[in-house]
């Protein structure tokens, strides 16, 4: 298992092309994804077969496993991480910066499987910018490192295949459950325990390849090819829809493994073991490594998801040279170093690395002096989501209390600035707890989260929410009233069912918003003279199946103000940006609504205020 196999490296070489194209454009190849899967059953089959024949040779130490994986990760990763971060510098706004520096701490602990399973991208860059997003296959794989050398050495090679057995059939269970009964296919997308099946399967195919060659060559040859021709069809079918990992998992899994046993077939002879997919292969942790980095780095200062001819070529390029540069100077360097000099480099790389990160917001200042105002939410955070502390009240909070409850999701979140300036010159107040994305209605089926602790966050602001609407006479509320939570018009109807003959809801008027993030297209909050992009804005109006709910109800009354007739220059206003990202607007841009509209808003609003 020691022996070199050029065959190994050109499977290698076919995981990270699938994973590559399908980083570049998931519609080409939708199911590129499994070559992660690949990945780890090289993996599970690898590094068994070196612990066993250790093991039988009585020369196997724990310590020098895994100081021979730090050797063979840590250093280029880390090399990695702080390029990516350095480079950062100059490309993330203030606004997405911190994010990216937790992004980068989990990734450097090889804890981001775990993080970025339960992360909420609703706010700052997507997760498709996340020049960090891939770690989680890295932090997979060495959580399960530290387990398997347990499992080998304890573990009697003859009882060996039923315990594996025994693994992939429990957390295979696990993952089905967890995918398709559950609806936790994202946390399972990123759990160890759900791939652990994969690595087993390997370890599985490295305990019995001896018995399982007895089938003959021709038989293997055969399995090879049909294993071949598996691993392209589901990287054609496979999606991004697909519950996977689940049952799905096997197929590739099982075609990986007969490849793997199999050396001296005409797969891995003649198309594995070529020159160039091995020269691939040899470079493919590099490539894995810097290719998503360079994509996500791409799209974020570009805000742009597809890419160009021109730059796929580009990014290729790149891609290559840097895993080049990598590989031969620091991969291929670092394993042949003895260990006192390699605890030593890898100091100073921790350190550099933690120096990098805690300078990034400072250095990124530096370039991008975008005040907070216009760059990100600042007012009423302490009622709002998951920064919630208190339900806070706001406008003129010298007068007597109104009994208004401001509620809704991160739109509600903007207006209540808005609010509090036109309380402050209309002489009313108003309390308010806001969610989002999901407007704290009471209701809201858990199946329209995309993950359960979104679910738990808007169940425990609702909670606290209901308390509030029992004491609120006029209940404003905001949303964008997103067409993917299908059970938010039965939630509102019910909602409204239950409110008391005297309360009055009022729905407020969403603004206008533009197609594209102004403050990235822009990168400063005044208006550069060489911006020629032109934004489509939409200007929105209520769902048709929210309207046919809300006329159902005589206490319940629309605002509606026409935002077109004095923004005349979305997202700008007299050169100065009104957006901190697409959807909402920053604390300027509710100053110049409520100074802009404050006889509209008022109209509408005063005539509800004296029924009360």
């Amino acid at each position: 298992m020691n022996d070199f196999r050029a065959d190994i490296q050109g499977l290698r070489a076919l995981a990270v092309f699938l994973v590559f194209i399908f980083h570049i454009s998931s519609s080409v190849l939708p199911g590129g994804f499994l070559g992660v899967d690949i990945f780890f059953v090289i993996s599970g089959y690898l590094i068994s077969g070196i612990i066993l024949k250790k093991v039988e040779k009585k020369s196997f130490r724990f310590i020098d496993f895994y100081i021979g994986r730090l050797k063979r990760i840590v250093p280029v990763y880390y090399i990695v991480l702080t390029v990516i971060l350095t480079a950062a510098v100059l490309i993330y706004l203030p606004s997405d910066i911190l994010q990216l520096r937790m992004n980068a701490f989990w990734s450097a602990i090889f804890a981001s499987n775990i993080y970025f399973s339960t992360l909420d991208t609703y706010f700052g860059a997507s997760s498709i910018e996340n020049p960090f997003l891939h770690t989680w296959t890295l932090s997979i794989e060495m959580q399960f490192y530290f387990l398997l050398p347990l499992l080998l050495y304890f573990i009697n090679k003859k009882w060996l295949p039923i315990v594996l057995t025994i693994i992939i059939i429990g957390f295979l269970g696990y993952s089905v459950w967890g995918t398709y009964f559950l609806d936790l296919k994202s946390k399972m997308y990123f759990s160890l325990a759900a791939r652990i099946p994969e690595f087993c399967i390997g370890a599985l195919f490295a305990v019995k390849q001896d018995t399982i060659k007895k089938v003959g060559a021709s038989a293997l040859n055969y399995l090879s090819t049909i294993s071949f021709v598996v691993i392209l069809i589901c990287a054609c079918l496979f999606s991004e829809k697909s519950d996977y990992p689940g049952y799905l998992v096997i197929i590739p899994c099982l075609a990986t493994s007969f490849l793997l046993i199999n050396k001296s077939s005409f797969i891995n002879r003649k198309i594995f073991s070529n020159r160039v997919a091995v020269h691939i292969g040899e470079l493919s942790y590099s490539i894995y490594l810097w290719h998503w980095a360079v994509m996500a780095l791409w799209r974020y200062y570009n805000v742009a998801y597809e890419f160009s001819g021109l730059e796929i070529i580009l990014i290729i390029i790149l891609t290559y040279l840097l895993s080049l540069l990598t590989y031969f100077t620091i991969e291929s360097y670092f394993r042949r170093t003895n260990n006192k000099k390699f605890f030593t480099l890898l100091s100073v790389l921790v350190i550099i690395l933690g120096m990098v990160a805690t300078l990034l917001p400072k250095l990124n200042t530096y370039f991008y002096t975008i005040p907070d105002k216009y760059s990100r939410p600042t007012f009423g955070l302490k009622s709002h989501s998951n920064s919630f502390e208190k339900v806070e009240s706001f406008g003129d909070l010298s007068k007597k209390s109104d009994s208004i409850l401001l509620i809704g999701d991160s739109h509600a979140l903007v207006y209540k600035n808005i609010l509090h300036n036109l309380g402050l010159i209309n002489s009313f107040n108003f309390r308010t707890i806001t969610n989002d994305r999901y407007p704290n209605i009471p209701g809201i089926n858990q199946k329209d989260f995309s993950n359960k602790d979104l679910f738990i966050q808007y169940s425990n602001i609702v909670t606290k929410t209901n308390d509030e609407i029992k004491k609120a006479k006029i209940i404003f509320i905001c949303s964008v009233w997103f067409d993917d939570q299908s059970s938010l018009p039965n939630a509102l109807n019910q909602f409204l069912k239950s409110l008391d003959a005297s309360q009055t809801v009022v729905i407020l008027p969403d603004y206008p918003t533009p197609d594209k993030n102004p403050i990235r297209m822009n990168r400063d909050f005044i208006k550069k003279d060489n911006s020629e992009y032109k934004y489509t804005v939409e200007y929105k109006k209520l769902p048709a199946r929210i309207q046919k709910v809300l006329e159902q109800y005589k206490n319940v009354h629309i605002v509606s103000i026409d935002f077109k007739e004095k923004l005349k220059d979305i997202p700008f206003n007299k050169d100065t940006l009104m957006y901190y990202d697409k959807g909402h607007l920053n604390l300027y841009g509710t100053e110049v609504v409520s100074k802009e509209f404050d006889e509209e808003f008022m109209n509408s609003i005063n005539k509800i205020l004296q029924r009360h």
